[in-house]
């Protein structure tokens, strides 16, 4: 995840990788040294040598390791360099082939992440640079290379032209300085409106439900940016993309965005409504999980609509997700959301009390997900659940909200292994 390694600070919070779960005997618990030389020394005692070694009234914590490489990572890597070096080598139609058969098998990363997306994103990745580049220095990016890959997207298959798409999306929003959009432009540019334009004449005559593709909705959902009617669409838009792709968070989290002010709703109050009637209609695959997963990034973008949510239901619904979704990447993902988006020092000045009431509820329930459904930490994972999840994870988060968040995820590591949370 670009952003990521290049944080210097980051690993140092942490130190080195420590063994796995796997990897140690069972009842064992890890402690630290530090060697002679300085180096960092880790012992695995038994449980019966570090019961003996506790105060009698000091409670004996079982001691996570801390992973910084993993299985999202990789796979993100993988999908991403294979587009990309599909699309440097102009071979559009193993690109297209690949993405039409990885969306058919609705595969995702660990944590949720479409891998048909981050195919499409990796082909389209030096075209975005190099016009971010130009972007910057004042000028227009290579329109002829453009109108080529218009060209090539035209010729009636769908995951190119799709990817190309989402490329004049990737491109209008980088006249606004966004990427990732962090809100619907206010008064969008010509550029914004014209790159727009193109890619909606792309989607134009594809119907994801006769393709059966969570992309190409996604996709269309994509445009809504540049759509006058957006807000009278939204909802059937994200409808169709949720039944085409019912057990992926992704569509669920970003249909809870886009029905926050700053997008497409009207109040917090329909957004808990919204939550509510997808939830009770998946509730055979998500339990209450669905109400969750809307209202997580509606609240890490906007605290104040956590006076509108049952914060009760939303709470039982993270653990509903981690009952049917037992993999790490997402119980990091909420132990981040709870820990840091919905950390006490987070909320802004003059939050009513209700909102603030519904986030404490939030906060409570990290020490339960860390407690019993995680058995190692990842801070990279933790950080992406602090924020929306717009974004692909190779775009890049601000170096200094994430030295911020990985200070609060140090420290809470540090409490953890010193005993001092309690329930």
């Amino acid at each position: 995840m670009r952003g990521l390694p290049d944080l210097s600070s980051l690993r140092s919070l942490f130190g080195g990788e420590t063994p796995s779960p796997e990897a140690m005997p069972q009842g064992a618990l890890m402690s630290e040294g530090v060697t002679p030389e300085g180096g960092r020394q880790i012992r695995i005692r038994s449980a019966a040598e570090a019961r003996a070694e506790a105060p009698a009234s000091t409670e004996v914590r079982r001691l996570l390791p801390i992973r910084h490489a993993t299985r999202e990572q990789s796979a993100f890597r993988a999908y991403f360099d294979k587009g990309r070096t599909l699309a440097r080598q102009d071979r559009w139609d193993l690109l297209s082939r690949m993405i039409r058969e990885t969306d058919r098998l609705r595969e995702t990363s660990p944590a949720g992440v479409r891998m048909s997306d981050v195919l499409a994103a990796g082909a389209r990745s030096d075209m975005v640079s190099a016009a971010r580049k130009a972007i910057h220095r004042g000028a227009q990016p290579c329109d002829a290379s453009l109108a080529d890959l218009d060209d090539l997207a035209s010729g009636g298959d769908w995951p190119l032209a799709a990817t190309v798409a989402r490329l004049h999306m990737d491109l209008a929003w980088l006249y606004h300085g966004d990427l990732p959009p962090v809100s619907r432009p206010a008064r969008p540019s010509i550029s914004f409106e014209a790159h727009m334009a193109r890619a909606a004449r792309l989607l134009d005559g594809y119907s994801p439900i006769e393709e059966d593709s969570p992309m190409l909705a996604e996709a269309r959902i994509g445009l809504l940016a540049g759509d006058v009617e957006a807000r009278a669409r939204m909802r059937d838009d994200f409808e169709d993309l949720i039944d085409l792709d019912p057990a992926n968070p992704g569509p669920l989290r970003a249909f809870g965005l886009y029905l926050t002010p700053d997008w497409y709703g009207t109040d917090a109050a329909a957004i808990d409504t919204a939550a509510s009637a997808t939830a009770d209609r998946l509730a055979d695959i998500w339990g209450d999980g669905a109400y969750a997963w809307i209202w997580l990034d509606a609240l890490s973008t906007d605290a104040e609509t956590a006076a509108a949510c049952d914060a009760t239901r939303l709470r039982r619904g993270l653990f509903d997700i981690l009952d049917r979704v037992e993999k790490q990447e997402v119980a990091n993902l909420l132990a981040g959301f709870c820990a840091l988006a919905m950390a006490p020092g987070r909320a802004p000045a003059g939050l009513s009390e209700a909102a603030r009431s519904s986030r404490t509820v939030l906060y409570s329930a990290a020490d339960a997900i860390i407690e019993h459904h995680m058995t190692e930490i990842r801070p990279e994972l933790w950080l992406r659940g602090a924020r929306p999840a717009l974004a692909l994870p190779e775009q890049p988060m601000s170096p200094a909200d994430l030295a911020a968040d990985a200070a609060q995820i140090a420290a809470i590591v540090k409490a953890r292994r010193s005993g001092a949370r309690h329930h």
